[in-house]
Order: structure tokens, then sequence, then C-alpha cells
């Protein structure tokens, strides 16, 4: 079995969640392979795609978006999930709800699963626009992300992928 994951990243903290899944997967005995979303040329070599976003305004990344879009035909032949990374918050009320985009998206593919994960936001990332944003909107910077969480969400993807297989 081969699966793919491809993460659109602004900052990076969201493609160190994705090379985390991606670990947790190659333990279970599944072939992964990690690429962004522009450098995937063909669809073809896998059985399972974990699409990866970071969220920005309450919308994925444009690249991912795109993705969807180039892809979404063949997505629907594959098991598919989606996480996305954001929330500079960890309070269940703001990971309660995916983004819309990202709700149609799961719909138009038919993901088998979606996560929404706290996100990591350093100031010394940021250009001064993004800071000024953040204070304007009360976000607190830091990393909140849940790593075992995220983590038990690839460990269900595997199972769910290796019990398909079968």
């Amino acid at each position: 079995m081969k699966a793919l994951i491809t993460v659109a990243t602004k900052h990076g903290s969201t493609l160190e969640l994705g090379r985390a899944m991606a670990e947790v997967l190659r333990q279970r005995g599944i072939e992964t392979t990690l690429l962004p979303p522009e450098r995937v040329g063909s669809l073809d070599a896998y059985d399972v795609v974990v699409l990866g976003s970071g969220i920005y305004s309450n919308k994925m990344l444009p690249t991912m978006t795109a993705f969807g879009y180039r892809w979404g035909d063949q997505l629907t032949a594959r098991l598919v999930y989606i996480f996305c990374s954001g929330p500079l918050d960890a309070a269940p009320a703001a990971l309660a709800n995916l983004p819309h985009d990202v709700r149609l998206l799961a719909r138009q593919i038919g993901a088998r699963s979606t996560k929404l994960l706290a996100g990591c936001m350093e100031p010394g990332q940021l250009r001064p626009t993004e800071r000024a944003l953040m204070r304007m909107s009360g976000a607190r910077p830091g990393d909140y992300r849940d790593w075992e969480s995220a983590l038990g969400w690839a460990r269900q993807i595997a199972a769910d992928a290796l019990e398909h297989a079968v």
C-alpha cells in the first residue's frame, strides 16, 4: 500500500505535522511519500492521499484549494483524509467547526475523515502585516499543536487504510 501526504504550509508548522503523520504511516508498513501540492505530478501510484493545509482567515491555503480542484476526479477513487492546522486556540470551541472550503472539498472528493488541529504561530515568522492582523484579532502567538491528537489521527488513517487493503 502506498500513501501520499501533501501539505500546503505557510511557515512550516503544518508541514511538521505532516512529517510526523508520514512517520506513523511508515511505522504501520505503508510506503509514504511527503510532497508539497505543487510538486505532485500524478496520483497513479497512491492508494491513500492525505491532504494537509494551514488555515488562514478561516480558509485553506490557495495551493491546497488548487490541488483539490486539479485532482478532484482522481481523489474520489482513493482513500482520502484531510487535516488542517490553524486555530491559535486549543479550546474545543475553536476546533469545533471546519472552515467552509474544507467541508466543501471533503464532500466533493468523498474524504473518509477530516481533522482540524490547533496551530502554531511564532511572531518571528510573521511579516509586519501578519503581526498586525494577529494583534487585531486578539490571537496569542505560540505553539498550540496537540501532537498526540495528530498522531492518533494518523494511526486511525493507517488502520482504516490497511483494513480496506484486505
